[in-house]
């Protein structure tokens, strides 16, 4: 496969404010084309729209420019198999365009997308969409779950149920303990509301920009291709990385990860993975696939950087 010219790792955030620092939005832009010495420029956004702007313009460039783009962000593309079917079931009973429905993936992507509202101040409903969605499948008990106690109600527990019909966890997160499922919307390294914030967002790029979403698309091996990818920032240990906060050192290591990797990087974009991976539930890049033997990612040309800061 013909190595990335620029790679792109986001730390995304759920924030229902502008905020900036620790637990905001991080994004770390590493050249890997032979010359720039693997040069980074880490951005801090207060607001998603910011974000979305930002990647808007860095794949446009690189359609302008004919390179290659990969680009890596850290919430579930997915969900354990059989959610997208029964969400496609209470979808298309409430009128929802589906499109082409044999893509599972799909159907989450647009039901999330209509029902998620987030302004340029970043106020969201992503707790009563938590809840809708709930409702939805009518399990009485989640499965998403988790909020503070004052969007808790009869749809929405802040506590994890005891036992539910669909898994806790994907195929790609159960060799990974420390992973959180994509059903835990708050507290302590949850990465569900960002999911549920940031598919919406992507939803849009790939409308308005044709980027292919890895692993439910295949990766061109030649070429021009603006790629997403799903990523684990805790994936291996993070070296200080001379960024301001562990988010920051998080997104750099991370793109430098794959720039010292990407004979590796070639080989997790090609590998065969289970069908229900393919369909619905999507996998985190650099997790051995169960049906490979290639390796995970290590922290190979992962260095102290000189950061350039922006934002």
């Amino acid at each position: 496969m013909q190595p990335f010219d620029t790679l792109i790792a986001v730390d995304w955030s759920a924030a229902s404010v502008p905020v900036k620092g620790a637990n905001s939005i991080w994004i770390s832009r590493r050249s890997a084309r032979p010359g720039d010495q693997g040069r980074n420029r880490l951005t801090n956004f207060s607001t998603r729209l910011e974000a979305e702007r930002f990647l808007s313009r860095e794949i446009r460039r690189s359609q302008v420019e004919g390179t290659r783009l990969l680009m890596g962000f850290d919430f579930p593309f997915g969900y354990p198999e059989g959610f997208a079917e029964r969400l496609a079931d209470q979808a298309k009973a409430r009128g929802l365009d589906l499109g082409d429905e044999r893509n599972l993936w799909c159907v989450i992507w647009r039901v999330f997308s209509a029902l998620i509202e987030d302004d340029a101040r970043n106020a969201n409903n992503r707790f009563a969409v938590g809840a809708e969605l709930n409702r939805w499948l009518g399990f009485g008990e989640g499965p998403f779950w988790g909020c503070p106690r004052h969007h808790a109600g009869p749809d929405l527990s802040p506590f994890r149920p005891a036992k539910h019909i669909l898994s806790e966890r994907r195929m790609c997160e159960v060799p990974v303990p420390k992973s959180q499922p994509g059903w835990k919307l708050a507290y302590v390294g949850s990465v569900g509301s960002q999911g549920l914030m940031g598919i919406p967002v992507l939803q849009r790029l790939r409308q308005r920009h044709g980027v292919g979403v890895w692993p439910f698309e295949p990766v061109p091996s030649q070429g021009a291709t603006q790629i997403f990818t799903e990523l684990y920032l805790s994936l291996w240990p993070i070296p200080a990385m001379g960024g301001p906060c562990k988010d920051a050192d998080q997104v750099s290591a991370m793109t430098a990860g794959w720039r010292g990797n990407q004979t590796a990087l070639a080989r997790w974009l090609t590998d065969p993975y289970p069908a229900a991976v393919l369909r619905e539930e999507g996998w985190v890049l650099g997790v051995p696939s169960p049906l490979s033997n290639a390796g995970s990612l290590t922290a190979k040309g992962v260095q102290r950087d000189d950061v350039v800061t922006s934002g």
